[in-house]
């Protein structure tokens, strides 16, 4: 969330570099990414001067800061689960969706895209801005290269440290009531104290999953589940004549990571698209063999496409709520996302020492868990739509351009600037022009006849600004009419996508409109159908389990696959342990 691919999030203005006013928008693709391949048509060409796309996205970003003032959400939305009921309902918030998935939704996108400068932070889209991640949903933000590239993300299996198996897990802080007090559970991304007095880093193989407390715990969950499934396979003891330690431990690491992997795509697949695409479309994509918009969906070896990952993926950062109730000590309150973000992460704060207790997730009130969540303490997700959260600015999203523009979403708006993207009346066209996607788009009466344009420029001249900077401060009469009209009739991609789920009548902002779910789904569903032998002609989880090992089935993993029924499996296994740093406290 707070950094672009492997990028640092903040850069002190010491070090900032602002773009000249009359830079041109780079050309050309970086390696590992690529444009949308739609039939008949060419490559979207440079769009212009930074400088005039920077004020007007920062323009844009300040109109989205102003409340949407949502509709009641729909008692039900066709396709999705049972809305969660609180006594005390939010408008803005999501019934249908848990803040867990928000958190999810940022984990998955750490393991499609790694680049090491964000776009926004250069005017030149080569090898730096590269996308590192060259196999994808597999899991290489959690295992790095491995035990034999990156031995200190894995605990020793045995003293004299021949071969590792485990991810290694740190402690948090001691816990500070109840009858465990002062006791350090094993809840923490491990972390290492470097020479400086307290300084310390966090020992994971993709820094942004310690971005903040959230993203980091959530981390921990897939950490133990691989960890849970090496202690399932019995291993060869030493007497044996067969017995080779490297070569035996080498084969406990692969088949737990291959589990641990299966599991998360099947969760991706049967549990996060379905809840955040609009279900004509993800019944589309659940065929065995669905057609793609996408000429190269799935590529391995063409990259990831900038419409995906640089606009319509960063639907997420819509979602995030101020405060969270992290555990059942949180007060009512919550706790800031804004704390999570500033002090807990090693990337932004050189003293961080391990997770305070107060931040150790209960799982149970980010997925809505049967028989053990409380409704009414459930984080919802906020209902996607034109927003710029409060709590995606300050100091981790300062300023990057010599523009009036500040915060994540400003950095979304200016990377699909710099990215050339495919505009919204291509794309559109391509869909309307194919057999499988036309009739899934005219069923949508925000889409039709580009109705959208008019939407958009009386959502634009509207909102309530009171207490607020008005955005169109500055322009007269009409400069206002004619910027208004111009993003009108083309608007940002990351925009149109949150505008979209807004305004489409079956989904108001609880999941992606039509348009924005063909995008995300045609990249997510393209990567998962680049099956491994396993998934090959097995269908269910358990059954591709079992080919792994016996002892990894298990009724947690029965079709479907849910975040919540991984997070019971972790927790009950967790349960069952000796230590109690590891069983202490429960995850649900």
């Amino acid at each position: 969330m707070s950094r672009h691919g492997g990028s640092p999030s903040h850069i002190p203005a010491t070090e900032r570099s602002h773009p000249s006013p009359a830079g041109i928008v780079a050309e050309g693709d970086p390696p590992g990414f690529r444009h949308l391949q739609l039939a008949g048509r060419d490559k979207p060409a440079a769009s212009g001067e930074r400088a005039a796309l920077a004020e007007r996205a920062a323009r844009l970003d300040l109109r989205m800061t102003v409340p949407v003032g949502w509709e009641v959400a729909p008692a039900n939305l066709p396709g999705a689960d049972a809305p969660i009921r609180k006594s005390q309902p939010d408008p803005n918030d999501n019934p249908y969706i848990p803040s867990g998935f928000t958190y999810l939704l940022q984990f998955v996108a750490h393991d499609l895209v790694s680049t090491r400068v964000p776009f926004w932070a250069t005017t030149e889209l080569d090898q730096d801005t590269a996308n590192d991640r060259g196999t994808r949903l597999r899991l290489d933000g959690l295992y790095g290269g491995g035990p034999t590239e990156v031995p200190i993300l894995y605990a020793p299996s045995d003293p004299a440290d021949l071969s590792r198996a485990k991810l290694r897990i740190g402690q948090s802080g001691p816990l500070k009531a109840g009858d465990h007090a002062g006791l350090c559970p094993f809840r923490d991304i491990p972390r290492v104290k470097l020479d400086l007095p307290g300084y310390t880093e966090a020992i994971v193989a993709d820094q942004r999953n310690d971005d903040h407390a959230l993203i980091s715990q959530m981390t921990m969950v897939f950490c133990h589940l691989h960890n849970l499934f090496v202690e399932l396979q019995p291993a060869v003891p030493a007497d044996d004549p067969a017995f080779n330690f490297a070569h035996d431990t080498a084969r406990l690491f692969e088949n737990a990571r291959e589990a641990t992997t299966l599991v998360y795509r099947h969760v991706i697949r049967e549990d996060l698209l379905k809840r955040v695409l609009h279900p004509a479309v993800y019944a589309h994509y659940s065929q065995s063999a669905p057609a793609f918009l996408d000429g190269l969906a799935g590529s391995p070896t063409h990259g990831v496409a900038l419409e995906f990952s640089h606009a319509a993926f960063r639907f997420g950062h819509a979602m995030v709520r101020e405060r969270y109730l992290v555990n059942a000590a949180t007060n009512s309150l919550g706790l800031l996302l804004t704390d999570a973000l500033n002090r807990f992460s090693s990337g932004r704060n050189v003293h961080m020492q391990p997770l305070a207790p107060e931040w150790l997730v209960l799982w149970s009130n980010f997925f809505n868990i049967e028989g053990t969540s409380n409704p009414d303490r459930i984080n919802l997700s906020r209902r996607i739509g034109p927003r710029s959260p409060v709590s995606l600015f300050g100091q981790a999203f300062g300023p990057i351009d010599a523009s009036t523009g500040t915060g994540l979403v400003y950095r979304d708006l200016i990377s699909a600037q710099l990215a050339d993207l495919w505009p919204v009346r291509d794309l559109l066209a391509a869909m309307r022009s194919h057999k499988a996607f036309a009739p899934i788009l005219a069923e949508s009466a925000f889409l039709r006849d580009d109705a959208w344009q008019a939407d958009i420029a009386t959502w634009l001249a509207a909102g309530n600004f009171d207490g607020a900077t008005n955005p169109w401060a500055g322009l007269t009469p009409e400069q206002k009419a004619a910027e208004i009209a111009s993003i009108a009739a083309n608007p940002p991609l990351p925009f149109f996508v949150l505008f979209e789920a807004s305004k489409d009548p079956d989904s108001l902002g609880c999941r992606l409109g039509r348009f924005g779910s063909i995008l995300v789904g045609d990249t997510l569903f393209g990567e998962l159908n680049n099956r491994f032998k396993a998934e090959t002609g097995h269908a269910a989880l358990s059954d591709q389990l079992r080919l792994l090992h016996p002892a990894f089935v298990a009724a947690d993993f029965q079709k479907p696959v849910t975040m919540a029924s991984v997070i019971g499996f972790v927790n009950d296994r967790l349960q069952h342990s000796q230590d109690d740093a590891l069983k202490y406290p429960s995850l649900i």
